[in-house]
């Protein structure tokens, strides 16, 4: 947590060493994920600079709470790209639209979708054990098949009632927190 704050705190007050840390210990990674995922240099800086603006917004609202800033950053850096294929991908379709999203409005929606996402996995974690297990289990693709034969229950029925009620129950702790309402929007 301590290298977290000291990485954090740098960015904040703008301090150029820790800038440059930063750069050197994790621009290469990053820079390793983009270009295997269909992306170029320059998609590289995009990609690394918008994180870490991400970073700075999200520390300035509310102080950052984050165990491994490697992992964090990373998985920040990993969702800006993967939102940044989509929507080349969706410009690509609707070429003849100009459907252009500019830098600005691009970043704020990938912030309330982080938003959600940090929301989201919060209230996953309040789960149960068998919860979290089954509904990873069907998020991740498993058709109902393979959770009956994974997690040995006794019918695909079972397994059907198992999914449905713990949806349920997420949905419920999602809209039981007030700021629900708010990413809701």
């Amino acid at each position: 947590m301590e290298e977290t704050e000291k990485y954090l705190n740098g960015l904040i007050h703008n301090d150029r060493k820790m800038v440059a840390a930063i750069y050197e210990a994790f621009f290469p990674k990053v820079k390793s994920f983009v270009l295997n995922n269909k992306g170029k240099e320059e998609d590289v800086q995009d990609v690394f600079h918008d994180s870490l603006m991400y970073l700075i917004v999200k520390h300035r609202e509310s102080p950052l709470k984050v165990n491994s800033f490697e992992a964090y950053f990373f998985t920040i850096c990993k969702n800006i790209w993967r939102r940044t294929l989509k929507n080349k991908k969706i410009r690509v379709m609707n070429h003849d639209l100009a459907h252009y999203v500019d830098k600005e409005t691009d970043l704020g929606l990938f912030i309330l979708e982080q938003e959600r996402l940090e929301f989201y996995k919060e209230k996953f974690q309040l789960l149960s054990p068998n919860c979290k297990e089954i509904l990873g289990s069907y998020f991740n693709g498993m058709s109902y098949e393979d959770i009956l034969q994974e997690l040995t229950y006794t019918s695909i029925n079972t397994v059907r009632q198992r999914v449905f009620k713990c949806k349920a129950k997420i949905i419920q702790l999602i809209k039981e927190d007030c700021r629900y309402r708010k990413l809701k929007k």
